[in-house]
Formats: structure tokens, sequence, C-alpha cells
């Protein structure tokens, strides 16, 4: 038996949904992840990165053109966003078969998809295809490809290509003959016709799904209205014969009225008379009647035979009428869900750019987030730098200290010394030497070094580089002798 082929074609899109995005799919139950290896990616370009590309020239060129600045286009994307009447990108969702005859492990069915998806440029060149993604990890469904595109069209006023569907499915080549065959309708029956022949060539039994009853589980509105007058045109046909005969038994006139008599009751007689000139046409009437009487009879015949007919073409009528009834019925649910559809295709699209937008910051902060590190790890760098000459300069600090404090213990010494080094000072001089202990004392608490003023308070006496310094000033007979050394 034939597969179907099944083509339905949209506004509604996710490439975070196509390309199995986890932020997107994680509350997806009829996604199994673990089958999701056997997806295919064939294309996958960013929707903003596409307008860039397919139209920035042309946005560019259009701008330079316009003298007043609110003129100017800024983001050709966010403008097609905001347009009512338009839609930035479109996306059609193409099967080969269902579950029961197809599934997921069709490698034969994938890889007709697959080579559908690479010729789409060729079949379509003003509909840039910016995503094809085949989808094998739903296991209730059957393996199949989403074609996410953007209508290019060449425009003579404005910009000189824009996203325009409907131009651009003219420049294809594709025209509106009526309501019923739009230039829509016409390209899908073409893509419909594409993949079927990709399918014969790969030896794949197909049929092109179209029409109620063929296997379909939802037709598009257009769709729907052609099937619907197909088949009133076709129950239309079939009762034309009926009507006809009908008609033709509606003209039939016969008359079967008496003629009137004058009649007269003959007295003592089981008779009547009649005059002699209606007593002559009531001979010729018998005489028509024995004429006609097959006849009559085969009109009486016919006439019961139309009457079946009409009580067939009665229930027929209810039949068809109950039928238009159900499609009425069945057309109210179809605009309910394509309501619905419309609904969650809004609501959807505002979870896209929330999406988009919550991208873009997260592009944002990301790459604030490396020029923060990048500037936290050159701070880094110059602290530690820091902190290594801090450590450098306490250092010296110190050691200028302890120089301070060996001078300071030195002086101390001609004043408290008990040995050769104590001299005979006057009260100033005595004074003088105190303050500078004091002086010494007050400054190295003052930068920290408390052991070095404790020192200073408490102890006299001569280091030993100072000793050394005084050795190589003593005469050398005299070298050894000194006083006390730290």
């Amino acid at each position: 038996m034939p597969k179907t082929i099944s083509f339905h074609n949209g506004t509604v899109w996710s490439r975070g949904h196509n390309a199995r995005d986890e932020r997107y799919i994680k509350k997806q139950e009829h996604i199994d992840t673990s089958l999701s290896a056997n997806n295919v990616i064939i294309c996958d370009v960013p929707v903003r990165q596409a307008y860039e590309k397919i139209f920035g020239q042309a946005v560019q060129e259009y701008n330079s053109r316009q003298k007043r600045a609110d003129r100017r286009i800024g983001c050709y994307y966010d403008k097609i966003k905001q347009d009512k009447r338009k839609h930035p990108v479109y996306e059609c969702i193409v099967q080969i078969g269902d579950k029961n005859d197809t599934g997921n492990s069709a490698e034969l069915e994938k890889q007709a998809l697959i080579r559908f998806a690479e010729e789409w440029g060729e079949r379509n060149p003003n509909l840039h295809l910016i995503g094809a993604y085949i989808h094998a990890d739903e296991p209730n469904g059957t393996v199949h490809l989403h074609c996410d595109y953007i209508p290019v069209a060449e425009c003579s006023r404005g910009m000189a290509l824009q996203n325009s569907y409907d131009r651009a499915l003219q420049q294809q080549g594709f025209e509106s003959e009526n309501v019923h065959q739009t230039a829509q309708i016409v390209w899908q029956d073409s893509e419909r016709e594409a993949l079927c022949a990709i399918c014969r060539e790969l030896n794949i039994d197909v049929q092109r799904n179209q029409g109620i009853g063929k296997g379909r589980e939802y037709l598009t509105p257009q769709e729907y209205k052609r099937a619907k007058d197909k088949m009133a045109e076709q129950i239309g046909t079939e009762l034309q014969p009926l009507k006809d005969e009908l008609e033709e038994y509606r003209m039939l006139k016969i008359s079967e009225k008496a003629p009137e008599l004058d009649e007269k009751r003959v007295l003592f007689q089981q008779r009547v008379s009649v005059p002699i000139d209606e007593l002559e046409t009531l001979k010729k009437q018998a005489k028509a009647y024995r004429t006609n009487r097959k006849e009559i009879k085969a009109l009486r015949d016919k006439k019961i035979e139309l009457d079946k007919q009409q009580q067939q073409l009665d229930e027929r009528s209810k039949s068809l009428d109950e039928q238009k009834e159900q499609l009425e019925r069945d057309k109210q649910i179809l605009e309910s869900d394509y309501q619905n559809v419309i609904e969650m295709y809004d609501k959807q699209r505002n979870i896209n750019e929330l999406l988009e937008r919550a991208e873009d910051d997260i592009s944002v902060l990301t790459d604030k987030n490396l020029s923060l590190s990048r500037t936290v790890n050159n701070q880094t760098g110059t602290i530690q730098e820091l902190q290594k000459q801090n450590t450098e300069l306490k250092q010296t600090l110190r050691n200028a200290y302890e120089s301070l404090t060996c001078v300071t213990k030195a002086i101390g010494m001609l004043k408290y010394s008990d040995d050769d080094y104590k001299a005979s000072l006057t009260e100033q001089q005595g004074r003088l030497i105190d303050a500078i202990a004091k002086y010494s004392e007050y400054w190295a608490k003052y930068d920290g070094f408390d052991d070095l003023a404790e020192d200073i308070r408490k102890h006299i006496g001569i280091s030993k580089g100072i000793q050394s310094e005084i050795n190589e000033l003593m005469p050398k007979r005299n070298r050894g002798r000194g006083g006390m050394s730290l």
C-alpha cells in the first residue's frame, strides 16, 4: 500500500525545539532524548544572523538614501517582528508515511528527506532556508523534517530586497488563480510532487496526500474548502439524472377528468338517459380510453417508479443535508482549532521573543563577565605585585628601624654604660641622648615595630655591625676592646 506524503506549512517555528536545545525540550515529554543522536541537522543559522546576511546590504543602501533619521531602519528583523501582516520565519513540516508503516527507524525515508532539504535552494531561490532538521526521537511519531525559511523578494520601492511571502512565490512563478487555488497552495502541491519524485527514485511507494479520507489527520483551510467543493460537485453530478427524470415526470400532463354528463334517470327502469350530443362525446372518450389505456397504464407504472425515485432523491437530499451540516460542524471545529493555533502561535511567538531577548541578555552578560574576569585577573596580578612591593618596603623599613635602633642604643652607651664608652656629659647633652631614644622609640612603635621600640626603651649597647666599624677605626694593637655587643 502506498505511503502518504504529509506537508504542512505555517508560521509557527522554534529553533530551540528543532535544534533540541535542552532549555526548550526538557519539559516536552513526547521527545526521548536518548534517541536524539539519530536526528540530523542539515542547516542551522540563527535568525538574526540570517537577516543580517540576507538584508544587511539592502538596509544600508536604503538608509543611505534617507535624509530623515526617523525613516532609517535600525534592525530589519525587529521591524518584521513588529509587522502584524508579516512573519519573520515560515516553517514547513514534511513526513513520509506514518508510525505504522514508517516509524522512526526508516533510513530510506530519512535519505529522501535529506535530499529534499538539500535541493530546497534549487527549487526555491526566493525562500531562503535557514534551518533544516530531521527528527527521529519522538517514540510515538514518525521520522519527519522541519524546514525553516525566510521569503525574499526583489522590490522596486523601498528596500531592494524585502520579506514578502506572496511576492517571493510570484517571482518563483506561482500565481493565485482563485481563492481555492492560491499561490501558496500551488507551491505546496509543487513541493509535494518534488518529494514524490525523490521517493520514486529511491523506490519508495508513495502517493500524494490530498483530500478527506486519504490517510491524513488534518487539512489546511484551503484544502478543506477544496475538498468540500469537490464533494458537493460530485454529489450534484450523481443527483442530476434523477432531477432530470423527475422534471420530465412533472412536465407530463395527463387529464383524467371524466366528461360532465347531463344524466337523467328513466322512470321504472334501472337506466339513465344521456343527450345524443353528449353520448357522442362519451363514445369518443371511451374509444380514446380503450386506445390509450396501455399507455396510461405505462404512465401509471412510471409514476410509481418515479415516486420511488423521488423518495430515494428525498433520502439522498436528506443525506446531503446531513453531510452539509456535518461539514459545517467540521468547519466550525476547524475554525476553532485554527483560532487556537493562531493563539498558540502568538503565545509561542511571544515566548520566542522573550527567549531571544534572554539569549541576547545572556550573551551581553557573558561578554561582560569575560571582560570582568580579564579585569579581575589583571588586577589580581597587580595586587600580587603590590603585595610583593609592600612586603619588600616593609622589610626595607624594618631594616632602617633596626639600624636606627642600633644607633640609638649605641648613643645610649655614652650616658648609661659602665665601661669606657661612658662620657662626662653636661645636663643638656644627657637630655639630648634621652630625647633621641624617646624619638626613635615613638616612631618605631608608630610604624608597627613594637619589638624594636621595646628594645630601644630597655637596652643600650653596641651592635655587631657598629662594633665591626669601630674595630676598623681602632689602631691594630687596641682592636678587640670595646663595650657591650648586641
